[in-house]
């Protein structure tokens, strides 16, 4: 299956794909919130005309203010994750301040479906997290640490996760341009639903400068996120990995490769890692959904 590139889409289209996407994940969409999620520059006066069109033709119904394809339930189940998502918030902040006081951590941020209130209530909670410069692996090493020290980290194949903290994805400050063979609908969207909750957040903006393919998924998105902030993208300083970075680089992934750990380094100063990487599985759902709706 060819991976979904949105270009020359139809309004139609686009708004499809918008609610094919969201619908993967039991998550109705207000118009503002289609148009927010659009995979197409349109305005939004005309996302809402194309959304009433559809749902005359019964391609996608509507129940104040959510649109949705088929399943009015996920209306009742959008207010249920809500409610849990309140409580893994409050959760998470409270982690987030503390991880923003380590001095190798310049930003904390959310990921994941808690960063737009549809956080199920056996979730954990993915956070994300940028390093300073050179500081990389120090600043993973420490912050596995202070979630285990409170006793909120989710241990590798732990099965009954809810509410522990997921440290999934750690960049550095000066690295921040993420690989092309991430670079997807999925990608996208995570990236662009990141709540940033401490530490600088400002870099979350100069994250957003560094990938600005994101704007070709998801304009709309793209540029209101930009809205929120504004700044000159810092001079890449060419950094020299000290003695405490190099021990904990080689520790960590000794660890890693003995417990057969997922640590992916797509450069030295990018760690992905995921319990259950679900990218490939959503892309290609969201297609199989995509190409059912265009095509009946």
């Amino acid at each position: 299956m060819k991976p979904f590139i949105p270009t020359a889409l139809s309004l139609e289209e686009a708004v499809l794909a918008a609610l094919a996407y969201s619908d993967l994940f039991a998550h109705p969409l207000t118009v503002k919130e289609v148009w927010f999620w659009l995979p197409k520059e349109a305005p939004l006066k005309e996302v809402g005309q194309s959304l009433a069109r559809l749902v005359k033709r019964r391609k996608i119904y509507y129940s104040s203010p959510f649109y949705f394809l088929s399943d009015r339930a996920v209306i009742d189940l959008r207010q249920k994750k809500q409610a849990f998502s309140r409580k893994k918030m409050f959760r998470a902040e409270k982690l987030g301040q503390k991880l923003a006081c380590l001095p190798w951590v310049g930003l904390v941020a959310i990921s994941g479906n808690l960063a737009i209130s549809a956080a199920e209530e056996n979730d954990d909670i993915d956070f994300f997290i940028i390093a300073l410069p050179g500081c990389l692996y120090r600043a993973r090493l420490a912050s596995v640490l202070l979630a285990e020290i409170f006793g909120q980290r989710r241990r590798p194949g732990e099965k009954e996760a809810a509410n522990k903290i997921c440290l999934n994805l750690f960049l550095e400050k000066d690295n921040l341009s993420l690989p092309r063979t991430r670079q997807d609908f999925y990608t996208a969207h995570e990236a662009l639903q990141l709540l940033p909750i401490a530490g600088d957040h400002d870099l979350y903006q100069q994250f957003l400068l560094s990938n600005s393919w994101l704007a070709n998924y998801l304009p709309q998105a793209y540029r209101k996120r930009l809205e929120k902030g504004s700044l000159v993208v810092s001079p890449i300083l060419k950094n020299e990995v000290d003695f405490l970075e190099r021990m904990a680089m080689f520790g960590q992934s000794i660890y890693a490769k003995a417990h057969q750990r997922q640590l992916v380094a797509d450069n030295k100063r990018q760690l992905f890692f995921h319990p259950q990487d679900q990218r490939q599985p959503v892309l290609v759902r969201f297609q199989k959904t995509y190409q059912k709706l265009i095509m009946s």
